[in-house]
């Protein structure tokens, strides 16, 4: 599958040194790490959302 998609995120050093140090030891990139992160998410929420806007954004994603 070709990836076209970036996301940039704000991270503290902490968070950031979590997947670099996961990637180093499984011997993977860091997009790898999180693209699998990813992938085990649910494709639809389970949960209640918390305010009718998240509501409809899921909606207008389907």
């Amino acid at each position: 599958m070709v990836r076209k998609k970036n996301f940039v995120v704000r991270l503290t050093d902490d968070e950031k040194q979590r997947p670099e140090y996961y990637a180093e030891i499984m011997q993977v990139s860091m997009s790898e790490i999180i693209q699998d992160y990813c992938k085990s998410l649910p494709k639809r929420p389970q949960a209640k959302l918390k305010d009718s806007r998240s509501a409809e954004l899921i909606a207008q994603s389907s």
